[in-house]
């Protein structure tokens, strides 16, 4: 048993001696029942959850659907006796939101350009929610699992596809700064330092001495460290980058002779509408952010010496979480602290192969480069 779980246990059995001794009423919440209702327990876990719950949702219907099997996957993850019924009537649910009844309400607000493509992802939607059905109704956790996790990835797709742009107003103070208002997908090509065969090959097979690392921005939560990180890929600041590689993170170094100017720390925290500036959150109180950095792959800038306020301009840093590694929450120690805007999205495996002395070859813009607005420079004079 790890540390962790061990602890959890031991707390649960002091607090039903100590209820005991104090003749409380009531019956103690178990363990699993405890972990679910538990706020750390809302926090994003997964990659594909981080990104899905920070798109700004228009349609109430869609947010629905979504909302139906988010508390599915949930209660899936129940260890023991799953509420097969509750899944069940949840799963019926988006299956009546997403009928063909209930298709012109889930795609509304879509542009008449759009229109195919998002007839398209409803009805594939659709059919990922009557495969779900089948496993729910046959209680197939592992294959229910699979099934809730493709049919979210549809609806993220739709709401991405609705989504107008960011839901706030970028600061006064920087509005000067670029920004991204979406998303975007850099692609970075790496290389063995020693120019070996140490990545897989995914497209002829064997080993190559080169990978291809792909990561998601998302503008949504954290528009300025987003859009000011694309523009350094478009400008080619990363390209022939040597990185260095830790157990916890690989770091990129920013460039030395005239570094980019500091950026301020941002994140958008749960539940809130815009990201706060310049000041960490505060987690041992509640306070979470809508991208974690408590999942592999988080992507952030470092921190400029000696401040938490503000991020460095150009480097920046990929997370290597270790649930081992974190504290009794579940949560990176530095969580709240560091303004994630992205995460690897496409080949992980090669960014934790990577060792000190590797180089980024290139870096590139794959997609949203039409979503970064970079303000003109204040006329001199």
């Amino acid at each position: 048993m790890d540390q962790q779980g061990g602890a959890g246990l031991l707390g649960f059995a002091h607090a039903a001696a100590v209820c005991a001794s104090l003749n409380l009423a009531g019956p103690l919440v178990p363990p699993a029942e405890a972990v679910l209702v538990s706020p750390n327990a809302q926090i994003a876990r997964t990659v594909d959850a981080a990104l899905r719950r920070s798109i700004p949702a228009f349609n109430p219907d869609l947010a629905q659907v979504q909302k139906k099997l988010e508390n599915t996957a949930y209660m899936l993850r129940i260890p023991q006796r799953k509420p097969w019924g509750s899944m069940a009537a949840d799963v019926d649910a988006a299956l009546q939101l997403a009928s063909d009844e209930g298709r012109p309400k889930l795609l509304a607000g879509l542009q008449p350009s759009q229109m195919a493509q998002g007839a398209e992802l409803a009805d594939n939607l659709f059919a990922k929610l009557k495969q779900l059905e089948l496993a729910v109704r046959t209680q197939q956790p592992d294959l229910a699992g699979l099934r809730v996790s493709e049919a979210l990835k549809r609806v993220a797709d739709l709401e991405l596809l609705q989504a107008p742009g960011l839901p706030f107003s970028i600061p006064r103070d920087y509005s000067n700064l670029p920004r991204l208002v979406g998303r975007a997908v850099v692609e970075l090509e790496v290389e063995r330092g020693d120019a070996s065969l140490a990545f897989v090959d995914n497209v002829n097979g064997g080993l190559s001495k080169r990978g291809t690392v792909r990561i998601t921005l998302d503008g949504y939560s954290a528009p300025i460290t987003a859009g000011n990180f694309l523009a350094n890929v478009q400008d080619g600041l990363y390209n022939d980058r040597a990185v260095s590689a830790s157990y916890t993170s690989v770091i990129v170094a920013g460039e030395l002779k005239s570094p980019r100017p500091p950026v301020p720390l941002e994140i958008l925290p749960l539940g809130q509408f815009d990201p706060v500036y310049r000041v960490p959150l505060d987690v041992q109180n509640g306070e979470l952010p809508v991208l974690p950095l408590s999942i592999t792959g988080a992507v952030s800038m470092t921190h400029v010496p000696g401040t938490e306020s503000y991020a460095s301009g150009d480097e920046w840093f990929v997370y290597k979480f270790d649930k081992q590694q974190a504290g009794l929450a579940g949560l990176a120690f530095d969580e709240g602290t560091f303004g994630v805007f992205g995460y690897v999205t496409e080949g992980m495996d090669v960014m934790s192969k990577l060792q000190s002395g590797d180089v980024i070859v290139k870096a590139k813009v794959i997609s949203g480069a039409e979503k970064l607005v970079r303000p003109a420079p204040p006329v001199q004079g």
